[in-house]
């Protein structure tokens, strides 16, 4: 399970930072905070991880930074979203996550009725 949860929270990170950035640009802690808040302190990400994948969407031009002066060290990067993440965020969200959450909800309350 803790292996399966591993992949399944790996795959949706990008979606979940793509999310916030859509809201307003954010630094690497504050999106790892947000990450926490709204899933309760259930999940755990890794700072590490959350830094890869903006790199990774930085280098494929989904997000850029610009670095800002921190009142409380060196200058931090700030990421925000670009209008190929926005293109990327929607489409994926209309083709694949939709489906996959209708299916998803649809199977669930087959097959555990019960579960809220």
């Amino acid at each position: 399970l803790k292996s399966w949860g591993k992949e399944y929270k790996k795959g949706f990170t990008g979606y979940f930072i793509l999310l916030f950035l859509k809201e307003r640009s954010m630094y690497g802690f504050e999106i790892n905070k947000m990450l926490l808040e709204i899933t309760d302190s259930r999940v755990i990400f890794q700072e590490s991880g959350i830094y890869q994948i903006l790199k990774n969407l930085q280098a494929n031009g989904m997000v850029s930074f610009q670095w800002q002066k921190s009142s409380k060290g060196p200058q931090r990067k700030c990421y925000t979203i670009e209008d190929d993440g926005l293109v990327l965020l929607e489409q994926f969200t209309r083709d694949y996550l939709l489906p996959i959450l209708t299916t998803a909800t649809a199977l669930v309350k087959k097959h555990f009725p019960d579960m809220k």
